[in-house]
């Protein structure tokens, strides 16, 4: 007895190290060397990283077309700005007498960044084409690319006009009602250049550090330090890759932020006490 039925294939991958990219930045930087107890710096950058394949397990959905994977680089942030700085405070400068080892002697420092978000992709869990899934997206859904039919423009905050949904991150329908990304016809890809195409919210934190050294000779001593991550506590909402944005086009919270970001700075505020003894 013969059983005839359907044939399925798995997906086959072979490695190339074919992508190709392109980085243009400009970066400015002010810095004061430390003096009357007093260093500070700030840096700038203002860049635009594009490629073909952010990372070495990007996976080409339509291997007769590679060039549709051409956009944004997962780690495109176009602007960073950065502040450094490190005070001594001005009491008890006099480390000679027995008030100023006590008292005197504090150091107060701090890092604050603020930076755009970086880009992602809208995609659906199904195999549109026929092929298999077999993508390695670093943001969103793993899957094939949604067609675009529109803009999907930022529309949450500080955005012009803003949305009437304050989840809302960027728009999902035109202005006429119409879906913005619309499911690729079955048997076939998407030849767009969709990838990466929407950018996150940006990203800010502000750590600060509180610093004294208590000596016992020119050799060792004891420092006490004190460190706030994210002091102020501001929530960085859906933060750097794979953010709090929800780029399911199936999923009823489609388009809008559900989280915050997660991590030191990018979540709650975080305190630290330590005791360092050094030699």
């Amino acid at each position: 007895m013969r059983y005839l039925g359907a044939t399925r294939f798995g997906s086959i991958r072979q490695t190339d190290n074919v992508a190709s990219s392109t980085y243009n930045s400009l970066q400015v930087a002010w810095n004061r060397r430390y003096s009357g107890g007093l260093l500070f710096g700030a840096s700038y950058t203002f860049s635009k990283t594009m490629d073909s394949g952010s990372n070495q397990r990007d996976v080409i959905p339509n291997t007769y077309d590679p060039d549709m994977l051409w956009g944004p680089a997962e780690f495109d942030a176009r602007h960073i700005v950065v502040f450094n700085y490190l005070y001594d405070l001005p009491f008890f400068k006099n480390q000679s007498s027995v008030a100023g080892r006590l008292l005197g002697g504090w150091q107060i420092s701090g890092v604050t960044q603020f930076q755009t978000g970086l880009p992602c992709g809208v995609a659906g869990s199904n195999d549109y084409a026929g092929v298999g899934l077999d993508s390695n997206f670093g943001c969103g859904v793993n899957g094939q690319y949604w067609l675009v039919n529109g803009d999907p423009k930022i529309v949450g905050k500080f955005a012009a006009n803003g949305s009437s949904d304050p989840s809302q991150w960027f728009a999902t329908k035109n202005p006429d009602g119409t879906p913005i990304f619309v499911q690729p016809t079955a048997g076939t890809f998407v030849h767009q250049r969709v990838r990466n195409l929407i950018y996150q919210p940006g990203f800010q934190n502000w750590n600060l550090g509180l610093f004294k050294g208590f000596p016992i000779n020119e050799r060792m001593g004891f420092q006490f330090r004190a460190e706030a991550f994210n002091f102020i506590n501001h929530p960085n909402l859906g933060s750097g890759s794979g953010g709090g944005v929800n780029f399911d086009p199936t999923s009823a919270n489609f388009g809008k932020v559900t989280t915050k970001g997660g991590g030191v700075g990018g979540g709650e505020r975080n305190l630290q006490l330590s005791l360092r003894y050094y030699f």
